[in-house]
C-alpha cells in the first residue's frame, strides 16, 4: 500500500493519476500551516510539497508531472520487493520448503486473490505466519485473537492467528482478513487445511535443505548423509515444522549417532501418526551404519579388525557393508 501526503488544491488531479497507477494508495491532505505536522505525523513514500526534513524512503516532489513518476517509482519498487519477499521466503523458510507443500502454498494464493475473508487451519506447530508472508509479501498486520481487536487498522490485510472456530470477524478498515485456527471454522467462511508433516514427509529433505542454508548463512557447515534424512523422514513429526526445527538444529550439532537419535525421540510430543515398527527398524539401521564406518575407519578397511571391534562375524559383517554400501 502507497502512503501519500498531497496539497488540497490538486485532489482532483491526484484521484485521476491513482485511479491509473494503482488503486491501493492510502493518502491525507493537508493546506497551509498543518503541513509539517502532517509530514511528521506518520510514514509516507510520496509526499507533494516542500522538502523540509530528510526523511528515508520517502520521495518529496512539487510539480504533477514529478508525482506521477514518483507514484510509478514506488509502485514498481513495491512490486519488486514483495517478490523478492516470496523468493527468499521459498529459498530459506524450512515451513515452505517442498513439492507437496507448494501445492498447499499457492491454493492459498488463489483463496488470497479470490477472496476477503478465509481461514488457514492446521495442527499446533505448523508455522502459518509463513504462509501469509509469501501471500501478501510481507505486507499485512498480524494479531492474536483476543475479544477487544482494533476496528480501524489502516492495513491491506490482517491475519488474526489462534482465532476459536465459531469467531465471526468484525467489519475491518482493511480489504483482506485471514484467520488462523487449529480446527475447522464452525461459520460460512472458506478454508483451507495445512497438512501435518506427517503427511508430507517428502518435504523433509528439501526442509533440512532449508535449515542447512540458513546455517550456512551464520557462516555454519554441516555433512548429512541419506541415512539421516532418513531417520528424519521415518520420525512421525507429532509437533510439525517447530518440533523439526527445534531437533535438526539439535542433532545437527551431534556427531555421535547415538546421540543424534536421542536428539530424535527426545522430549516427544505424542504419539499421533508414527509407525512403530518402522521407526524402530531406521533407527537400528542408522546406528548399525554409522558404527560399522566407524570400525571401518579405526581398523583402516581391514575387516578382520573391525570384525573384532564390532563382535561380529566376518560373513555378517561382509552383509552389511554391501548392505549399506560401505565397502
Amino acid at each position: 500500500m502507497l502512503r501519500v501526503l498531497v496539497r488540497k488544491d490538486i485532489v482532483d488531479a491526484f484521484k485521476d493519476m491513482i485511479a491509473r497507477i494503482s488503486h491501493d494508495v492510502d493518502w491525507d491532505l493537508y493546506e497551509g500551516e498543518d503541513y509539517r505536522d502532517k509530514v511528521l505525523a506518520e510514514k509516507w513514500d510520496v509526499i507533494f510539497g516542500e522538502k523540509i526534513f530528510e526523511m528515508d524512503d520517502t520521495v518529496f516532489v512539487q510539480t504533477l508531472k514529478e508525482l506521477e513518476l514518483a507514484l510509478k517509482y514506488v509502485v514498481n519498487k513495491k512490486e519488486y520487493e514483495s517478490l523478492r519477499a516470496k523468493y527468499n521466503l521459498l529459498l530459506y523458510t524450512p515451513e515452505l520448503q517442498g513439492a507437496k507443500i507448494k501445492e498447499t502454498l499457492f491454493q492459498i494464493q488463489k483463496f488470497y486473490n479470490s477472496y476477503s475473508v478465509f481461514a488457514l487451519v492446521s495442527e499446533r506447530g505448523i508455522h502459518r505466519h509463513a504462509y501469509v508472508d509469501f501471500v501478501t509479501g510481507g505486507n499485512y498486520l498480524s494479531l492474536i485473537y483476543h475479544e477487544d481487536l482494533p476496528i480501524n487498522t489502516g492495513s491491506h490485510t490482517i491475519f488474526i492467528d489462534n482465532a476459536p472456530p465459531d469467531f465471526h470477524p468484525p467489519r475491518f478498515s482493511g480489504e483482506k482478513v485471514i484467520l488462523g485456527m487449529d480446527s475447522s471454522p464452525k461459520i460460512n467462511i472458506p478454508f483451507i487445511t495445512i497438512p501435518p508433516l506427517r503427511e508430507r514427509k517428502m518435504d523433509i529433505p528439501y526442509m533440512l535443505d532449508g535449515v542447512l542454508r540458513s546455517l550456512q548463512l551464520q557462516g555454519k557447515t554441516f555433512k548429512i548423509d541419506d541415512g539421516l534424512i532418513k531417520l528424519l523422514t521415518s520420525y512421525h513429526w507429532p509437533g510439525n515444522t517447530q518440533e523439526f526445527l527445534e531437533k535438526t538444529y539439535e542433532i545437527l550439532t551431534l556427531k555421535d549417532s547415538a546421540e543424534q537419535v536421542k536428539g530424535v525421540v527426545r522430549n516427544l510430543k505424542g504419539t499421533k501418526g508414527i509407525d512403530l515398527k518402522k521407526f524402530v527398524e531406521t533407527v537400528v539401521e542408522f546406528v548399525e551404519r554409522r558404527m560399522i564406518e566407524k570400525a571401518l575407519e579405526e581398523s583402516e578397511g581391514n575387516r578382520k579388525k573391525a570384525c573384532e571391534i564390532l563382535n561380529m562375524n566376518y560373513k555378517t559383517l561382509s552383509y552389511k557393508i554391501k548392505k549399506y554400501g560401505l565397502g
